[in-house]
């Protein structure tokens, strides 16, 4: 990943960013307005921060793109495998039963322009699909409850049933999230992973002093989604830590109910 040409508190996948029909972003935590242990481009909505700060910094966003507010789609995620289809009938929607219609939504999908889809982080993994052919994408929330849940097969099966999308036609870009080292769990999510049919082989370790497992919550999107089509070669994952990286990210592990959020963004243009 790197600095946005233009906007340097934002980052950028160099995979996206060679292909055109597409904008998007992975915002940091630097930027903005509020304060203290949110300092200061905290774009999560559902934190105990300043409301008027997190509503200061979301138009510090949106001015970015010279767009409005309402043009990023961002969930109400609750760590669901909840798929929202963003089309003319939701955007004709009043602004409150759009709030009810993002509810518990966890990934949107859109085949429409100048929209961002977005989804909100600080440990988890966001994760954005672009489908260069059948011109569609989508912004995925990845927690271990909505990976486990099925989130990015249903995501991916959504975009098949309704856009006819072929999984060897996405690009996909796994975000900066929590690294394995700094994720430790303990063994009754090694279980759940595992009769939810993942092999974490590859994705997980046992430290023999805590007893304690840790997994790779990005390898395992990447595995995912390798699984359900997407070639390897389309995948680009950042190695950025967000628990490690301080200075450039919020934590919920490191920062408890503190933590601010990130947004990832993607959105089809003219």
């Amino acid at each position: 990943m790197k600095e946005h040409p233009e906007h340097p508190h934002l980052l950028q996948f160099e995979s996206l960013n060679k292909l055109t029909g597409i904008e998007h972003f992975c915002s940091t935590r630097n930027g903005g307005v509020s304060k203290g242990s949110f300092s200061s481009l905290n774009l999560g909505n559902f934190s105990d921060d300043c409301t008027m700060d997190i509503y200061e910094n979301r138009q510090i966003l949106s001015r970015m793109w010279y767009m409005d507010i309402s043009d990023f789609i961002v969930p109400h995620q609750t760590h669901s495998s909840n798929v929202a289809l963003i089309d003319e009938n939701f955007m004709n929607m009043s602004p409150s039963e759009k709030i009810d219609a993002l509810y518990g939504v966890d990934a949107t999908i859109t085949h429409l322009n100048n929209i961002f889809l977005c989804a909100t982080t600080a440990d988890c993994v966001p994760v954005l699909l672009y489908d260069k052919e059948k011109k569609v994408v989508a912004a995925i929330h990845a927690g271990w409850k909505g990976i486990v849940g099925g989130i990015l097969k249903h995501t991916i099966t959504k975009m098949k049933v309704i856009y006819n999308s072929n999984s060897s036609d996405i690009v996909a870009a796994i975000g900066p999230s929590i690294s394995q080292k700094n994720y430790e769990v303990g063994e009754e999510l090694i279980t759940m992973f595992n009769v939810a049919g993942f092999d974490l082989s590859s994705s997980s370790f046992a430290n023999q002093q805590t007893n304690k497992w840790h997994i790779d919550l990005k390898i395992i999107v990447h595995d995912e989604l390798v699984k359900l089509g997407v070639m390897s070669q389309n995948i680009e994952t950042s190695s950025l830590c967000t628990f490690d990286e301080a200075e450039l990210f919020f934590s919920a592990r490191r920062q408890s109910i503190v933590s601010g959020r990130m947004l990832s963004g993607i959105k089809l243009v003219d």
